[in-house]
């Protein structure tokens, strides 16, 4: 009898410690990939795809010391160069002044691979996947599942041997299980990674680059609006940067954050406009009108969660 329930409790003990151990696992290879943007020299090209549409970029990164510098350029932007080094990046175009933020990460990057492990842990279950070749490379798929309904799901497949993204699909949030309902695709289509700090990337950490710029806040000091309702995990930014395409027409603004994705909501005055939603890739675009007023919501979330936080505009 003793051997009968010894023989349960170490059933039900195996069962209950697979999945910590499988997720522990997923989260094992997700800190590897974010040790791997990190740590490494590297020379990468990359294309999104969304909507129909791509767009290609070239990313380089290195380490020197206790330096750190990146440098983003879009193929597809004419006179667009974007610098990071430590923890101011820098907007440099050729027609117009350079604009320089602070931030230890550049924004055009997925956001997902410089969060903190705690707050995607907090957002997103983890599992680790089966193995595959991709271009050349064995590749290991990681699920990262929304905790939450409000959220996109991601899944990523890592390079084994370096640990780096070789690809991350965002996939909606009602079909987080089917490869073909991806709004957008992140893929590696070269990738060089090298122990010295390619010459490029050594100058820009000598040359003088511009002074930061003072930021603007884009909120009036008193709105006539309300939000009142947020999304699970999101909270209201004190101090949002100005948005120069809502100048001066902004009536009421928001900026919502959970920490890995941010959301706007604006109010302007009426446009004329019919209500309408549609999706740049993973991000929704939804403006809600009537006669007196618009509201708008730009973020990577449902249709359903854009018309409900327009709604909540009082």
């Amino acid at each position: 009898m003793m051997k009968w329930l010894f023989g349960i409790c170490s059933i039900v003990v195996l069962c209950c410690s697979q999945p910590a151990s499988a997720e522990e696992t997923g989260w094992a290879l997700f800190d590897k990939v974010q040790q791997s943007v990190k740590q490494h020299n590297f020379d990468v090209s990359y294309v999104v795809l969304k909507g129909g549409q791509a767009e290609t970029y070239r990313w380089l990164h290195g380490r020197s010391g206790d330096k750190e510098i990146e440098h983003l350029i879009p193929m597809y932007a004419d006179g667009v160069d974007i610098v990071r080094r430590s923890d101011k990046v820098y907007y440099l175009l050729s027609e117009r002044p350079s604009l320089v933020t602070q931030s230890s990460s550049i924004k055009e990057l997925p956001p997902l691979l410089f969060q903190s492990p705690e707050k995607i842990r907090s957002l997103y279950d983890a599992v680790a996947g089966s193995s595959s070749l991709m271009d050349g490379r064995s590749a290991q798929l990681l699920r990262l599942s929304a905790i939450d309904d409000n959220r996109h799901h991601y899944w990523l497949w890592v390079d084994v041997q370096t640990g780096f993204p070789l690809r991350i699909d965002t996939l909606s949030e009602q079909h987080p299980n089917n490869k073909n309902r991806a709004l957008e695709i992140w893929q590696v289509t070269h990738l060089r990674i090298t122990p010295e700090l390619p010459d490029t990337l050594a100058q820009l950490l000598e040359i003088e680059l511009p002074a930061l710029t003072p930021p603007v806040v884009a909120k009036p000091a008193s709105q006539p609006h309300q939000l009142s309702w947020l999304p699970k995990g999101f909270s209201i930014s004190d101090d949002p940067l100005l948005v120069p395409q809502l100048q001066p027409d902004v009536l009421s603004y928001w900026l919502l954050s959970d920490g890995l994705h941010q959301v706007s909501v604006f109010v302007q005055n009426s446009h004329q406009l019919p209500t309408q939603a549609y999706r740049d890739g993973a991000t929704t675009i939804y403006v809600q009108a009537d006669a007196k007023q618009d509201v708008t919501v730009i973020g990577p979330i449902s249709i359903e969660t854009a018309k409900r936080l327009a709604a909540a505009v009082r």
